[in-house]
């Protein structure tokens, strides 16, 4: 972790930087992500401060997002081309790095990888992911099951949220982001997020 970085620092940093609705998400993803990390043995400090870091870059536009990825050479693809908004992990991730001096690799990882989702995410990141999916503010149709699942295994509901948004944007004709695929495919064959017959 950062020297001596406290959440309340990283509520400092964010702060200025984001609508009120996104402020208080953020607060929201950030105990529920400390919650999970007390239930499945992970540093919960750890947890509240990438919860806190995860969305500092999503308000931005997408001009400023593919300005700032160019500038600080972030992988950008075809998919961050024609969506933007999907660099917000890896800029508030990099943000994190150069303006507050945090050198955590894996509370880093898990705010880069927080929206799509990764193969071989660890614990914490594991953590943010479903945090972000189930904080108390949202409300979709399968979000208490996703509840449950995080109750008990991260895996499963990480692979289970994964498995819901690749049925949303195949019924709506939309592709996926291969990282999601990906990681699904990774927590159903390694990680326990074993699809229910």
């Amino acid at each position: 972790m950062a020297k001596d970085m406290t959440p309340q620092e990283a509520e400092e940093f964010v702060r200025p930087l984001l609508s009120e609705k996104r402020y208080a998400h953020t607060l929201r993803v950030a105990r529920t992500a400390e919650e999970l990390a007390y239930r499945h043995g992970i540093d919960p400090a750890r947890a509240r401060l990438a919860g806190l870091l995860h969305d500092a870059a999503r308000d931005m536009g997408g001009a400023e997002l593919l300005r700032l990825a160019g500038e600080w050479k972030l992988p950008v693809d075809g998919w961050e081309k024609e969506n933007p908004k999907l660099l917000h992990g890896p800029v508030a991730a990099e943000m994190a790095r150069r303006r507050l001096g945090l050198t955590d690799e894996e509370v880093l990882d898990a705010i880069r990888v927080h929206t799509t989702g990764a193969a071989g995410m660890g614990p914490l990141a594991l953590a943010l992911y479903v945090a972000d999916k189930i904080e108390p503010g949202r409300d979709y149709p399968s979000v208490g099951r996703l509840r449950k699942l995080a109750e008990g295994d991260l895996a499963a509901a990480a692979a289970e949220s994964l498995r819901t948004a690749i049925s949303y944007n195949e019924k709506r004709g939309r592709r996926t982001h291969p990282a999601s695929v990906e990681a699904l495919r990774w927590l159903e064959r390694e990680a326990g997020g074993v699809e229910e017959p």
